[in-house]
């Protein structure tokens, strides 16, 4: 027993990396439409709708971790654990074509969503005067930083959140096979 736990363990990082490559080309692609779609309604609307995508990679990538290497039994922290993996390795390609493009592309990119961070929280007036000016006085992240926090620790975060969701719905689910 001991050594199919180490071997799950084993399978865990290699099929989270492997999956997290896909994962990580699905995210890039989304991000093109980002850059690509800031003028074109039609890109920004199908940006919106691959945003199901992520849940449903996430779903599809536990379903096949848990068939092919753990016997279709997965436990929720083995389930979280590969789920943060994913996220983690998908977030490395993203990370790159993002800081590819605050960097070299658009440089002029992290200061205008810096510029419209700001404005949004001027329209909550709830916030209060001091909090304002703590805003204010925030520098404008460099490119590694932008990236480090917006792609990094938000995917991780979002992938934790979701894995929350989506491990145990994995864990319920069972393919029906027909041995006829």
């Amino acid at each position: 027993m001991n050594q199919n736990r180490i071997e799950n363990k084993s399978h865990l990082l290699q099929y989270a990396m492997h999956a997290g490559i896909f994962l990580g080309v699905f995210w890039a692609l989304r991000y093109l439409l980002v850059i690509f779609g800031a003028d074109n309604l039609a890109l920004r609307g199908l940006n919106s709708l691959l945003s199901i995508g992520t849940p449903v990679l996430l779903f599809y990538f536990l379903k096949n971790y848990k068939e092919k290497f753990l016997n279709d039994t997965i436990g929720f922290g083995h389930g979280i654990q590969f789920s943060i993996l994913l996220f983690f390795f998908g977030s490395i390609l993203e990370a790159l074509i993002v800081l590819f493009h605050v960097k070299w592309i658009d440089p002029n990119f992290i200061v205008m969503m810096h510029d419209v961070a700001i404005q949004a929280a001027q329209s909550m007036p709830f916030l209060g005067e001091t909090v304002m000016s703590q805003l204010a006085e925030q520098p404008i992240p460099s490119p590694f930083m932008y990236v480090f926090r917006n792609v990094f620790a938000v995917n991780i975060f979002i992938g934790l959140l979701l894995s929350l969701i989506i491990v145990p719905i994995v864990q319920r689910f069972k393919i029906v096979r027909n041995e006829s």
